[in-house]
């Protein structure tokens, strides 16, 4: 491990761009958290059936895929700032356009759009913070970028529901839509981060558009990214079909606890290494999983949203700090872009998949099926870790930047 710095102004974390990006990545959450609530249930309205769930939100991540390598490679051309300002306005602009579509074909316009802000975003943010963070409190800023995210997605699914409920489909998506402009509105009063500048070490090159140094700990998260498919398309109806109240509930449960977990499993992993977090958090989760199939009553539901929350809070700061150790600074950016492609081909891909299994299965299955995807990936981890594929790599100076263990 790194030996912690005695320097307060290398010590420092807090500043006026990380709490801006903070701010930032909350509000483009409050809008794609919102949205979980309601998407399923505005397929189904408009005439799809639930297979068509699958295909109308594994749509967004399609074009995420495709978009999403490349964020890293703009970052560096571009800046970080015009990325999270272009992304969040697409993302704002495509969820108002979901009140144009009179069937459930024409939402698929405007969530493809959508990921394409979803793709870009979310990498811009993450790369400031990895850069602004001091290495011996890279999990910390990573917990703390967590819980800005978790505490969106603790109350925005609920109150997403709310409206709809009380003033129809149309309030939810002014609200969600509104959400992600503000985020845009606090990314322009961002300081304008320049390109990262060529290594002197050698000839510049451009960053790559996926991050071999990142493919370890992708494939480890991909299988936690699974998991949020069933999660994200059926959860709402599973919920609404055995009378299990509001579905926001276990969205707000799962992002508060997420968030007392995170506080605690970004000092953790800069203590005790980042496999002290990300293996509980991988059962944690496999766990969830099999209790919301089971699920028949709102304190299982709640019990599930406890275990799939606290998993997440110990997995994310954990698995985003092991990327950002394995890779040099000019290749942050693309370590991001191929970190967080796992949403685009686990959680929304995830999703073309759940989509015909719940057909023939049922929508219990695909939860219990996501479950055991989870446990695989933590074998998996265990295995890397012992073959030596989690050690970390040293960064352009040559100082190393952590480890795994």
């Amino acid at each position: 491990m790194s030996q912690i710095s005695t320097n307060p102004v290398q010590d420092r974390l807090w500043s006026k761009d990380f709490v801006l990006t903070l701010l930032v990545a909350h509000f483009i959450f409050t809008a794609f958290a919102g949205l979980f609530t309601i998407i399923p249930l505005y397929v189904v309205d408009r005439g799809g059936e639930i297979w068509h769930v699958g295909i109308v939100i594994g749509s967004m991540g399609v074009i995420g895929l495709s978009v999403r390598p490349f964020a890293g490679r703009w970052i560096e051309s571009f800046g970080a700032k015009k990325v999270a300002v272009i992304g969040s306005a697409i993302f704002g602009i495509a969820t108002l356009l979901h009140m144009l579509a009179f069937n459930f074909w024409l939402i698929i316009p405007a969530r493809m759009l959508q990921g394409i802000g979803l793709a870009l975003t979310p990498v811009a943010t993450a790369t400031i913070v990895a850069n602004l963070a001091p290495v011996h409190r890279r999990g910390e800023a990573m917990s703390i970028i967590g819980n800005a995210i978790a505490t969106a997605s603790m109350y925005s699914p609920v109150v997403a529901y709310w409206l709809f409920s009380r003033f129809g489909f149309e309030a939810a998506f002014i609200y969600t839509g509104a959400a992600a402009l503000i985020g845009t509105a606090i990314a322009l009063r961002l300081s304008t981060f320049q390109p990262t500048a060529p290594s002197s070490s050698g000839p510049a090159t451009k960053a790559p558009l996926i991050s071999k140094r990142a493919l370890f700990p992708t494939a480890v998260f991909l299988c936690y990214t699974v998991t949020t498919a069933p999660s994200s398309t059926f959860l709402p109806i599973l919920v609404e079909e055995r009378g299990l109240g509001n579905p926001g509930l276990y969205f707000g449960m799962m992002a508060l606890v997420s968030i007392f977990f995170m506080a605690a499993s970004g000092p953790t992993a800069d203590r005790l290494g980042r496999a002290a977090v990300i293996i509980p958090g991988m059962v944690a989760v496999g766990l969830g999983m099999f209790m919301l199939t089971a699920a028949t009553n709102q304190l299982m539901l709640l019990a599930a949203a406890f275990l799939t929350g606290g998993g997440f809070g110990l997995i994310q700061p954990g698995i985003q700090s092991l990327t950002v150790d394995r890779t040099p600074p000019r290749e942050r950016g693309s370590a991001m872009a191929t970190l967080q492609g796992a949403w685009d081909v686990g959680g929304f891909g995830g999703a073309f998949v759940f989509g015909p299994l719940a057909g023939v299965v049922g929508v219990a299955a695909t939860f219990a099926t996501a479950g055991v995807v989870a446990l695989f990936g933590t074998a998996g981890f265990v295995v890397g870790i012992a073959k030596g594929s989690g050690s970390a790599t040293q960064n352009e100076t040559g100082v190393p930047t952590g480890s795994v263990d």
